[in-house]
């Protein structure tokens, strides 16, 4: 099943010396949604969102990128004008010691953790390719 959304995107240069665009969702349901880390890998890979069905789960470190670490509540970027304080966002990137655990990140205060993949987190999705 493709979820079809309203067109809400920020396209947002990671770093300049990487230039990378990554181009992501900002649409109301990234405060409101709330998945398994599967079900946000699914989500994000079954997403069509302004015409476009190549959205992707973010790795940890494009997660971060996002997080301005001068604010909190919310600790994000000011271009991006949906988002929840009050719980963690997933990434794609999985703990190196188990595969039971991926990394997220808290946009209330920017603060990075790992928890079970079976927790329920909130989802962001993007577009571009993948940085490292």
């Amino acid at each position: 099943m493709k979820y079809m959304l309203a067109l809400t995107v920020i396209v947002f240069n990671l770093n300049a010396n990487e230039m990378q665009d990554l181009i992501w969702q900002d649409s109301s349901d990234v405060k409101v949604l709330k998945k398994d880390w599967q079900g946000a890998k699914a989500y994000c890979e079954e997403l069509v969102l302004g015409e476009k069905d190549d959205w992707r789960l973010p790795n940890i470190k494009e997660l971060q990128s996002i997080v301005d670490i001068n604010e909190y509540k919310p600790a994000i970027k000011k271009e991006f004008k949906n988002v929840s304080i009050k719980g963690y966002y997933w990434s794609s990137t999985v703990d190196v010691s188990s595969d039971r655990y991926a990394w997220n990140v808290d946009f209330n205060y920017g603060t990075t953790s790992k928890d079970s993949i079976l927790n329920e987190f909130y989802v962001r999705c993007v577009r571009g390719e993948e940085v490292y």
